[in-house]
């Protein structure tokens, strides 16, 4: 065979190899991706329908809450049956299966009348939702750009402000006061560091604003989380959850559009 043939042979040889390599990359790529959103879906339904439960625990006639409280837990169930049928790792696979009995729980106490009891069960598979979404979480990572880092910024954080609110409201609740009070400490000073990373971004005029808004809203949110243990107005916290909510989502905006 003459070497120029051999050499040709040897090279395309190469760029095959190396173009599976690159398609098996990228395949396994799209799925952590598609993985790490519905772990992120996971993480914050599971504490947002905690903190609806407990609400609705307060306010029965509240129809509305119900109905939300059974659209939370379709969105977890249609989560968990996208991570089964994409993951091959047997963590996340076994994770998934006490995630999926978590669920079932939670459709059978939903049909039952609220009780203080209840609440302290929901709270408890609240944390469990967050615990094993964090866990598979960690089994599919990959390098993030710096847009996709501050993206996952904003995500933790709208997930914490649901957190915070859980626990403010359970504490207003004397549900386990103590434990409650360290663990809502715990989430205020986790979005006080992630706030900080915002900060340092460099971001347009406009969006320069809304992150103004953010601090000058969440300093105030702050204060009111921090005087739990005096000042019971959940309904008012629950508003300023949701305007702050509102403020972070612009700003991810501008870092999805940007990826």
């Amino acid at each position: 065979m003459p070497t120029t043939l051999k050499i040709f042979i040897r090279y395309l040889f190469i760029i095959t190899i190396t173009l599976l390599l690159s398609t098996t990359l990228s395949a396994s790529t799209r799925s952590d991706v598609k993985i790490i959103e519905e772990s992120e879906n996971i993480r914050l339904f599971g504490q947002e329908i905690a903190k609806d439960y407990l609400f609705y625990y307060k306010n029965p006639k509240k129809t509305a809450l119900k109905e939300r409280l059974y659209q939370d837990i379709e969105t977890i169930e249609n989560s968990i049956a996208e991570i089964a049928t994409i993951t091959k790792n047997q963590n996340s696979k076994n994770i998934l299966n006490f995630l999926a009995y978590n669920k079932d729980e939670i459709k059978e106490l939903l049909a039952k009348n609220t009780t203080r009891e209840r609440c302290i069960l929901m709270i408890d598979y609240g944390e469990a939702f967050l615990e094993g979404a964090n866990s598979i979480l960690s089994e599919h990572k990959y390098k993030f750009s710096n847009e996709e880092n501050m993206l996952m910024t904003f995500k933790q954080i709208e997930y914490l402000l649901e957190r915070m609110t859980k626990y403010y409201v359970a504490s207003s609740m004397n549900l386990d006061k103590k434990n409650n009070f360290e663990n809502l400490r715990q989430s205020i000073l986790k979005v006080g560091m992630l706030i900080d990373d915002i900060n340092l971004y460099n971001y347009p005029d406009n969006l320069s604003v809304e992150v103004e808004k953010m601090n000058t809203v969440w300093a105030k949110h702050k204060d009111f989380l921090y005087e739990s243990d005096k000042l019971s107005i959940p309904n008012l916290m629950l508003s300023s959850e949701n305007i702050l909510k509102s403020i972070i989502k612009k700003i991810a905006l501008y870092h999805k559009q940007n990826q």
